[in-house]
């Protein structure tokens, strides 16, 4: 059976994604040695799932819903700009996202619980919910994009995500394509 590369997704809110990319297009500028996403991969990542069987498509979509059903709307606010792992070794541009009621960091870990039996290993490291900007790429210009994030401050309004995505990424030489397979809503 085929596989598709899939991930869980939060869809940067319609009003918010047009703050983002200025906040991206500004950042650019500076030159760095950076791969700059575009408009409509400003997205944050909830669970990376890689390969998966198609075949098992319905039961993912089943396990997201079953997590779905039982989790309030995420109150959330786009807030701060940084890079991960560190600011002395950026490889990851990002805007980060606040959760206002506290459930963001629960339903990813019920997310990660729920689709465990279906041979999806838990991720490691800490859950950080963030807006990927940029990836670095070699360190020409890094300084002066690290001068410019910290001379932006950002937050957003708050906001009410009431679905999350189920997203397809195909990988192409010109770079990845992705496809909403799934919206699934929250809806407890």
């Amino acid at each position: 059976m085929p596989s598709l590369r899939l991930f869980l997704a939060i869809e940067t809110p319609p009003d918010i994604r047009p703050r983002i990319a200025a906040i991206r297009d500004r950042l650019e500028t500076s030159d760095a040695d950076v791969k700059w996403e575009p408009d409509e991969k400003l997205h944050a990542t909830l669970k990376f799932l890689g390969s998966s069987d198609e075949g098992l498509l319905p039961e993912i979509v089943s396990y997201i819903e079953g997590v779905s059903k039982q989790s309030d709307p995420l109150h959330l606010k786009y807030a701060g700009i940084g890079c991960f792992p560190s600011r002395r070794a950026p490889r990851v541009i990002w805007v980060g996202m606040e959760d206002l009621k506290g459930n963001l960091t629960s339903f990813q870990q019920e997310i990660e619980s729920a689709l465990a039996p279906l041979g999806f290993e838990r991720e490691e490291r800490k859950f950080h919910a963030h807006v990927t900007l940029g990836r670095v790429k070699g360190n020409r210009k890094i300084k002066g994009l690290l001068r410019k994030i910290e001379s932006i401050t950002f937050e957003s309004q708050p906001v009410e995500i009431r679905e999350v995505a189920l997203i397809k990424s195909e990988l192409r030489p010109s770079g990845s394509i992705y496809t909403t397979l799934k919206t699934i809503p929250l809806s407890k």
